[in-house]
């Protein structure tokens, strides 16, 4: 069986890193994160994607509606502990799970930097 890849320029895995962790913040190096990611199977990738659009559907219904900075801050808040709802389940860091939402490669693929 043949393991496809998806090479990525520094520039661009740094931009996919950099947009993930606007919602993780987490501290957790690039290099073990990516590492986590290109561990994670097909499977793993779709359930994670499947379950942070379950949660944005719920998160959607009960903000409540109100001046758009507090409902910002309590959106990125409820994004925050959802990533680390999710990476509890699956062992890994929220912003191996938040890169999982958009990856810059299929779900079969991993991700090489070159």
């Amino acid at each position: 069986m043949l393991n496809n890849i998806k090479i990525l320029s520094s520039a661009k895995a740094s931009q996919w890193c950099k947009a993930s962790n606007m919602f993780a913040h987490s501290k957790f190096p690039f290099k073990k994160a990516l590492s986590q990611f290109n561990n994670l199977s097909e499977l793993s990738r779709k359930e994670i994607a499947c379950e942070f659009k379950r949660y944005d559907s719920i998160r959607r219904k009960r903000i409540p509606k109100s001046p758009r900075i507090e409902k910002d801050d309590a959106f990125l808040t409820c994004v925050m502990v959802d990533a680390n709802i999710i990476a509890t389940e699956y062992n890994i860091d929220p912003l191996t799970a938040i890169m999982c939402i958009n990856p810059p490669c299929g779900c079969d693929e991993k991700v090489i930097i070159k």
